[in-house]
């Protein structure tokens, strides 16, 4: 788990290194670097420390046509590796730093930056590896949501998003995808993944209500995937359902699931459960998780 005592490591750590000016991208992209095992006091697990702390109190900013993940220090700098395509890769050799007001080119990016301090986003980094769904609940769930909405998902709705599952499962077209999730370092690994999106939105489901920030849409699909739908107080399932053109598709932990969710409200989950199963037109078993399918109350115009 990455926490803040990593953070404070890592800044304190940046200003003792030998930073190293980039001379070939002086005109271009200014900026300097650290390498594992030839900066001095700087090892190979150090720089994947650092990674993860990057990946996980940083947020999205575009270097021209890619999409990284930057941390911004309190001293004006902006920190990133240089990692592939995968928020859990240890295979950084480097860490580079630039100016903050050095930007390059538009900066068109998801935001991710959340105003809550969310329990996932300590295990964000290793979250696809070590935390999210078995392949047999993967499995289970795509079949179940090709059941319900067929084999196109057109717009679609990921409340409690998390890393993207639908996305990494193929399901649905990245540009048709809208994400809820309140975690920063979790959106952080779904933008690394999936840079170009409909829409991300760094708030809990009720917070996005609130601000309206979803405005009037309506989706061909809703889904609220991996326990997410234990958060979900019962009058929030009716919102979503508002929000559907067709069905609802909600997995709650299993009430005798031994996953203990690290911001789970047990009374609210079995709250969300109750109301779930009320309404359900069907349910099943996948793993830990109890899938319910909701019928939509949103008025499609024709």
């Amino acid at each position: 788990m990455i926490t803040k005592t990593d953070l404070s490591w890592w800044l304190n750590l940046e200003a003792e290194l030998d930073w190293q000016f980039a001379t070939t991208y002086a005109a271009g992209a200014p900026h300097e670097y650290v390498v594992a095992g030839k900066t001095p006091g700087l090892s190979d697990d150090d720089v994947a420390r650092a990674a993860h702390v990057i990946r996980t109190y940083g947020e999205p900013m575009k270097f021209y046509k890619d999409t990284r993940i930057y941390l911004v220090t309190p001293m004006g700098w902006k920190h990133w590796d240089m990692q592939g395509s995968t928020i859990d890769d240890d295979t950084v050799t480097l860490i580079n730093r630039g100016r903050v007001e050095h930007v390059y080119g538009i900066q068109n990016m998801p935001r991710t930056t959340s105003e809550i301090t969310s329990g996932y986003d300590g295990l964000a980094t290793r979250w696809d590896r070590a935390h999210g769904m078995t392949e047999s609940e993967k499995q289970a769930t795509a079949s179940l949501v090709h059941a319900t909405f067929g084999e196109k998902l057109w717009r679609t709705l990921d409340v409690g998003c998390g890393t993207g599952l639908p996305l990494d499962l193929g399901l649905v077209e990245p540009v048709r995808y809208v994400g809820i999730d309140p975690s920063n370092a979790m959106l952080n690994a779904l933008v690394m993944k999936h840079p170009v999106l409909a829409g991300v939105h760094p708030m809990t489901y009720a917070e996005a209500e609130r601000r309206r920030v979803l405005c009037g849409s309506r989706y061909d699909t809703v889904l609220v995937l991996g326990g997410s739908a234990s958060h979900l107080a019962p009058e929030e399932i009716e919102q979503l359902r508002s929000r559907a053109k067709r069905d609802v598709l909600l997995m709650h932990y299993a009430p005798d699931t031994s996953q203990k969710d690290v911001d789970l409200d047990s009374h609210l989950a079995g709250d969300s459960l109750h109301a779930a199963t009320a309404s359900a037109t069907s349910q099943i078993r996948i793993g830990r998780h109890i899938a319910s399918i909701l019928p939509g109350t949103a008025t499609v115009s024709a």
